[in-house]
C-alpha cells in the first residue's frame, strides 16, 4: 500500500511571505521519513473558508490518506483550524490530539492549551499540529506510527483491526556487483538462495550477512547535500527499499522479501578505513542505517515487489 499525505500550514504571515515555513519542512521531513508520500502542500491565512475548502480538497479530490495540518490551535481569535476541521470531518479521533497533549505536557505545561482536532472525512484522516516547528515535531513523531495502523484499518488492507500492524514497504532496485570492489548496479531481478544471498554476487554467502538492505529514505538524507545524482548501489547495499523504516527493525526481525523469506541479523556496520562511498558522497549512512539479512527460503524478487516484516522476535 502507498502512503500519501498532504502538509497545509495557516499562517497569515507566513502566506504573506514574511514568515519562513519551518514546521511545515519538519512535517514533511518526518512523514518521508515514515514511508509517507507527501503529495501536495500549501500555505494558507488563517481563515476559516479556505481552510475548509482546502481540506475537503485534499481529502475529496486529492486522494490522500492523511492530511496534517499545521498552525491556528491556540488561544488567538484568529486560531480557528480545530473549529474547520470539526466542521468537515463525518467522525472525531479524540485519542490522537489526546496522545499529542500527553507528549506535550512531558516539556511543559503550556501544552495542555491545544485546541487541536482530528478526525476522519471519508478516507482520509485529518491530524491539527501546533504551528512551531519544535512542537508539531514533537506530536507528529508521538502519533506517526499507529496513524498508519489506522490508516491501514480505515482502507481494510490490516485484516483484523486489533492486529499489531506489520511494517511493509516495497523493493526499488536490487544491486549486485559480479565482482569485489566493483561498483553494485542494479539489475532489476534476481533469486534469492536459501543460506547464500542474491544469486551472482560476490559478497553472497556471508555466514550472516548474505544479502544488505538500505531504505530510500536513508538515501535522500544524503542526496540533499550532493550536487549529483546518487544511484541505486552507490552504498553498496543490494537491495534497495521504500516506504519501509529497516534500521528501526531489531534484530531477529523476519521479512518476505518477495518470494523470499528472510532474518535480519545486523543493523549497520563498522565504516572500514579509506571507505570509497564515504569519499564520493561524503557521507556513508549504510553504517548507520542499512541492515542485513540472512535467507531462510529462497526465491525470486523484482523491482516492486513487496518488502514485509512478518515477525518479530520474541
Amino acid at each position: 500500500m502507498e502512503y500519501k499525505a498532504a502538509v497545509i500550514t495557516m499562517s497569515d504571515k507566513g502566506s504573506q511571505g514574511l514568515r519562513e515555513d519551518t514546521a511545515g519542512d519538519a512535517i514533511v521531513r518526518i512523514l518521508e521519513e515514515n514511508g509517507w508520500s507527501v503529495e501536495y502542500r500549501t500555505m494558507i491565512p488563517d481563515d476559516m473558508d479556505m481552510i475548509k475548502q482546502e481540506l475537503i480538497k485534499c481529502c475529496d479530490n486529492l486522494n490522500v490518506s492523511l492530511v496534517a495540518t499545521t498552525g491556528g490551535t491556540g488561544f488567538s481569535r484568529r486560531d480557528v483550524t480545530p473549529e474547520a476541521t470539526l466542521q468537515v470531518i463525518d467522525r472525531e479521533v479524540r485519542g490522537i490530539p489526546e496522545a499529542m497533549r500527553a507528549e506535550s505536557l512531558k516539556i511543559t505545561p503550556m501544552g495542555m492549551l491545544s485546541r487541536a482536532a482530528a478526525g476522519l472525512r471519508g478516507n482520509t484522516l485529518i491530524v491539527n499540529l501546533p504551528g512551531s516547528r519544535k512542537a508539531a515535531s514533537e506530536c507528529l513523531e508521538a502519533v506517526i506510527k499507529p496513524i498508519k495502523h489506522g490508516i491501514d484499518v480505515l482502507l481494510g488492507e490490516a485484516g483484523d483491526c486489533a492486529a499489531i500492524h506489520l511494517p511493509h514497504g516495497t523493493v526499488k532496485a536490487i544491486c549486485i556487483s559480479e565482482k569485489k570492489g566493483e561498483q553494485k548496479h542494479d539489475i532489476g531481478e534476481a533469486l534469492l538462495v536459501e543460506n547464500h544471498g542474491i544469486q551472482g554476487d560476490a559478497h553472497a554467502g556471508n555466514w550472516h550477512r548474505q544479502v544488505s538492505l538500505l531504505a530510500a529514505e536513508s538515501v535522500a538524507k544524503v542526496q540533499k547535500a550532493l550536487n549529483f545524482t546518487l544511484k541505486a548501489g552507490d552504498f553498496a547495499e543490494n537491495i534497495l527499499t521504500e516506504r519501509i523504516i529497516l534500521h528501526t527493525l531489531p534484530v531477529g526481525t523476519k521479512l518476505l522479501i518477495g518470494e523470499a523469506e528472510a532474518r535480519v541479523t545486523q543493523i549497520g556496520k563498522e565504516c572500514h578505513h579509506g571507505c570509497a562511498i564515504r569519499e564520493l558522497a561524503g557521507d556513508c549512512v549504510m553504517p548507520r542505517e542499512g541492515i542485513f539479512v540472512e535467507i531462510l527460503k529462497g526465491g525470486k524478487v523484482k523491482t516492486g515487489d513487496s518488502v514485509q516484516v512478518t515477525e518479530y522476535p520474541s
